[in-house]
């Protein structure tokens, strides 16, 4: 992680960005008993928007508080560390004057900025010689500490204290002495976190005093947010010095009257200038306009004047001429690192950051200033963000994981933070794993059903991208034993007479128990997967497919190609023994494809479109047709944070081509009806928090079905012969159906460690014919990293129902 670094001022930012760290500026002092709430949360907010390198919003936070407290020696100070942030030392240097005036030469907030301007223009060069002997052989004589010493004329404050601390360090000599002035600062600045981090960067442990009284640490720093990020540009930059005019006292001091004129001149675009930040602040955006444009005719080729407006302009939505009027300002000094910067910044607000690298990379970069360092590693850092994003969009996270690995000066920053945890999480092995029951009513050993299935995924990242996973799902399907002498539509048990020698006691047991496993490959956009069913089951045959993914604009539609197990009973799910000849018949399987289509209407209202056409296979089972569409569209009712409420209504559609939903030999079944619809209304409550996600749904419905008449052994007519023979039926009358239906469906997911969550399911459905129950608990486990809850909760889904 890169390492922060606290800064006020335009030379810590500079010092800071040398270091190649992310930084955070301090808190005001939370402390001062003068100090207002309000004034507090002003300096905050104008801190703030430093970090964001909008100064011209900084400045009217600042100038708030100076509208109401025109004394307020913070609000006078930080008004000139802006300028020092922009390069703009002669503006900084009238801040100094008033802060002089108003608070007096040795109050901290004065002698913080007027070292700050000191350490950027008449002592930098001194202060970097300095340094550079620190660093060298020579450094073991300590001579150079003696000149560092004298550097300042009075002790160091602020981001000056950081950097003249850290260099005389170095000195052994020193050290007790510097541990001592930390530890005042510390004592005397409780609030401000940066002496707290230096003593910590000293080598004194984090932070902690030698006699520590109690200090309160209570104000959190504001930490640099991430950047807006739309950077699509080359390699970058360092900031400007500004050149500037000198102070009307230090004109006339050199014996330069007749500087006097220009230098009058500026002093009332500047009074113009500032007119318009309080006439902005009060809301009076034209009149600050007219102003600007007033300060900008006396001093055309001054960039702070352009900026100012420009900046207004873009709040404005008046791009183009913010543009413009920068534009002016370049053709004006189009060598000046002032205007340079000024129109980089202004570039960087209308997401222009190609524009701003290129217009940054005008100025040497040993002209720049803290400011422009500043820029440059914002742009550059939205630049790494753009090939992160890019290859995030490609669904290429090998792509991610290496450009997160060239470890950047950003670390820091939350949102590589999230992708890294994003990689970490995509190569950790993970196993799922859980119970799940199920049943139906029906006749016994014919009808009925209980399943229960025990579903074992183990996913073993090949890469960041794809997954190999393997499935070993334990299945038993019971539907009971067989009463012959009910039983005469089962099988061929109703071609022979009852309790015939020719029925086999050992075999009108159907209960059965097998396993279903497979191996399949898990991308973003592309599922695989092939398996089989295996045990002792009447019939096992191969499942498997082919699912693919995308995105239409904020919708996206899923594609699937499969062979999959037909539920609904045992005989259509895993086959049947029948208990006459001893032949095994059913399994039945869907061969189809499917399509699901997504599409948000409004922020509330969501429509789902599925479409599904499948052949329907099995041994010794006519092979069958199967159509069904669905519509489903849901409408947000209530939503507030994590959680919301939605009302729905489905339509259902679905025919077959034959009705083989019966149970003697050669008959699938499955329900099969020649026509159905089905109107649902459901209404969802899907929340979730820290810890947990749920998904209750209550559904109301009715239907109506069409069913033609059904011959029981479709395949073998000499068997129907036998049946009629014994007075048994050999064609049930089909006819219509329907009626009301409610259903129940509850999900919840908790989060038991970072590594762990656990989940239930509850599905209750009930309609004429068809009441089945479903049950499961279920355990989700990340050997390397966290495994979070899903949201809304997702059980694993047993291979027999993929």
């Amino acid at each position: 992680m890169a390492k922060q670094i606290w800064t006020l001022s335009t030379a810590g930012l500079l010092l800071a960005a040398t270091q190649g760290g992310a930084y955070a500026v301090a808190t005001p002092n939370a402390g001062t008993p003068t100090q207002s709430v309000a004034e507090q949360t002003l300096l905050s907010k104008g801190i703030y928007w430093i970090n964001q390198y909008r100064y011209d919003l900084a400045v009217q936070a600042f100038n708030k508080i100076l509208l109401t407290d025109p004394h307020n020696s913070e609000a006078l100070k930080w008004q000139g560390l802006v300028d020092m942030a922009k390069g703009n030392t002669r503006s900084a240097q009238v801040w100094l004057n008033r802060l002089q005036s108003e608070a007096g030469a040795d109050d901290p907030n004065t002698i913080e900025l007027r070292q700050t301007i000191e350490l950027a223009t008449t002592k930098r060069q001194k202060f970097a010689e300095i340094k550079f002997r620190a660093n060298t052989e020579q450094a073991r004589s300590g001579r150079w500490a003696d000149d560092l010493k004298s550097l300042f004329d009075r002790p160091p404050l602020g981001q000056a204290a950081v950097e003249y601390y850290k260099v005389l360090n170095q000195d052994a000599n020193s050290r007790p002495a510097v541990r001592q002035a930390v530890e005042a600062l510390i004592r005397q600045f409780p609030e401000d976190p940066r002496y707290r981090t230096l003593l910590a960067d000293l080598g004194y442990g984090k932070g902690e005093l030698n006699s520590p009284p109690q200090v309160a640490n209570s104000a959190p720093a504001l930490t640099k947010q991430t950047p807006r990020t739309k950077t699509k540009a080359p390699d970058t930059p360092k900031p400007p010095a500004v050149v500037q005019p000198p102070n009307p006292e230090t004109a006339k001091a050199a014996g330069n009257p007749e500087k006097t004129p220009e230098l009058s001149t500026f002093d009332q675009a500047k009074q113009l200038s500032d007119d318009a930040d309080q006439l902005l602040v009060k809301g009076e955006t034209a009149k600050a306009e007219d102003k600007w444009r007033a300060a900008i005719a006396k001093v055309p080729d001054y960039a702070w004047f352009r900026y100012s407006l420009a900046s207004a302009l873009n709040d404005q939505k008046k791009p183009q001429e913010a543009r413009d009027l920068m534009e002016t300002g370049l053709a004006l000094k189009p060598n000046d690192p002032d205007m340079i910067f000024a129109s980089v910044l202004i570039a960087s607000q209308q997401n222009r950051d190609q524009d701003a690298l290129a217009l940054l990379n005008r100025v040497p970069k040993d002209q720049w200033s803290s400011g422009m360092s500043g820029m440059e590693r914002r742009l550059s850092y939205n630049q790494y963000l753009d090939r992160l994003r890019a290859a995030q969009r490609r669904d290429d996270y090998n792509q991610v994981a290496g450009i997160i690995s060239e470890t950047p000066r950003w670390r820091a920053e939350p949102e590589v933070q999230a992708l890294e945890k994003e990689i970490r999480m995509r190569t950790s092995p993970r196993i799922q794993m859980s119970t799940a029951s199920s049943k139906i009513d029906g006749s016994a050993g014919v009808s009925g059903i209980k399943t229960q299935e025990i579903p074992l995924q183990v996913d073993l990242p090949l890469d960041a991208n794809q997954t190999l996973f393997v499935r070993a799902d334990s299945l038993k399907a019971e539907a009971g034993t067989v009463d012959p002498a009910t039983a005469n539509t089962f099988a061929q048990v109703g071609t022979v007479v009852t309790n015939s020698p020719a029925v086999q006691q050992n075999l009108l047991n159907q209960n059965f128990s097998g396993q279903v496993v497979g191996i399949g490959l898990q991308q973003d956009r592309l599922r695989l997967d092939l398996g089989t069913t295996t045990g002792n089951l009447p019939v096992n045959d191969w499942v498997g497919g082919v699912q693919w993914k995308t995105d239409l604009g904020p919708g996206s539609l899923r594609l699937e190609l499969a062979r999959r197990m037909v539920s609904g009973s045992v005989l259509s799910m895993t086959g049947a023994i029948d208990p006459v000849s001893g032949q095994a018949w059913g399994g039945a399987r869907r061969n189809g494809v499917s399509a699901v289509v997504y599409e948000p209407i409004t922020p509330t209202l969501d429509f789902v479109g599925i479409a599904r056409a499948n052949l329907i296979t099995g041994h010794h089972v006519p092979d069958n047709t199967e159509l069904n569409a669905q519509g489903i569209l849901s409408k947000t009712i209530y939503q507030k944070a994590g959680q919301k409420v939605e009302v729905g209504a489905s339509l259902f559609l679905w025919k077959f081509d034959k009705n083989l939903r019966y149970y003697t030999y050669g008959q699938g079944g499955y329900y099969s009806p020649q026509s159905f619809a089905s109107l649902t209304l459901p209404i969802t409550w899907t929340g979730s928090t820290e810890k947990w996600s749920w998904q209750a749904q209550l559904g109301i419905g009715a239907s109506q079905s069409r069913e033609s008449d059904a011959n029981l052994y479709p395949l073998d007519p000499q068997l129907a012969q036998q049946a009629a023979a014994q007075g048994n039926p050999t064609v049930i009358a089909g006819g219509k159906g329907g009626g009301a239906s409610t259903s129940f469906k509850l999900a919840l997911e908790r989060q038991v460690l970072p590594s762990l969550a656990l989940g239930t399911t509850i599905n209750i459905d009930r309609s004429q014919g068809y009441n089945p129950d479903v049950f499961s608990v279920y355990l989700k486990y990340s050997f390397l990293d966290e495994f979070p809850i899903s949201r809304p909760p997702e059980p694993l889904v047993p291979y027999s129902r993929f």
